[in-house]
């Protein structure tokens, strides 16, 4: 079946031109979603203390929905680390900061143990839904501690369990961790939580706590 040519004014040809440049001014991976809103993406860049210039490591980065939204707020003189320890799901998110000319986001393939973060260097952390996976939290925390500047921001938003009185290993089978469980974790590494928030997030069935830390002490010689 063919459609009916119709006249159509140069002015519209126009338009049309014009919101095809600023669809493409504005990188897909950076578009405006639903997840924006409920998940309060603002506010944890807020707690975090993002600034123009920043480097930020989003620490089990993922596919890198926070990774390309930080990207713009730390700007061409910051950086993004997007840290996971799956090569391939990096890759993708490498190959789609490039597409999207993200020229400030650099991958970092860590280990369970290790973030593998360029020491003393790193203004704010973000870990978000991924903390509950690491099992050697020791040691992702005490890497993370040898990143971070003095003054800097650890971020962690993870999800509640159902029964919080349920072992550390119950709670994480199920892909969630207590509040209260990762502020002691903080402590024991050396950390002192300045925002603590057990009802961050809370749309419908989707729940996230907050916590923000800074280091106590300070890094060994």
């Amino acid at each position: 079946m063919y459609l009916r040519r119709r006249w159509i004014p140069r002015t519209a040809f126009l338009a049309l031109g014009l919101a095809v440049l600023c669809a493409r001014a504005a990188p897909a991976q950076v578009e405006t979603t639903a997840r924006d809103s409920w998940q309060r993406v603002d506010e944890i860049f807020a707690v975090l203390q993002v600034e123009s210039g920043d480097r930020i490591a989003d620490v089990g980065a993922g596919s890198g929905f926070f990774s390309f939204r930080l990207s713009p707020r730390v700007g061409p003189t910051g950086k993004v680390f997007a840290e996971d320890i799956d090569a391939r799901v990096l890759e993708e998110l490498r190959d789609a900061a490039r597409r999207e000319g993200l020229d400030n986001i650099e991958t970092i393939v860590g280990a369970p143990d290790d973030p593998k973060l360029p020491d003393a260097s790193i203004d704010g952390v973000l870990i978000v839904n991924a903390y509950h996976e690491m099992r050697e939290h020791e040691s992702m925390l005490a890497g993370i501690r040898r990143a971070l500047r003095p003054g800097a921001r650890l971020v962690i938003v993870d999800m509640p369990p159902a029964d919080s009185t349920v072992s550390r290993e119950r709670q994480t089978a199920r892909h969630d961790i207590a509040i209260g469980v990762v502020a002691r974790e903080l402590a024991e590494a050396g950390f002192e939580v300045v925002v603590r928030d057990p009802d961050f997030v809370r749309a419908g069935r989707r729940r996230n706590w907050l916590l923000a830390a800074v280091r106590t002490e300070p890094l060994e010689p």
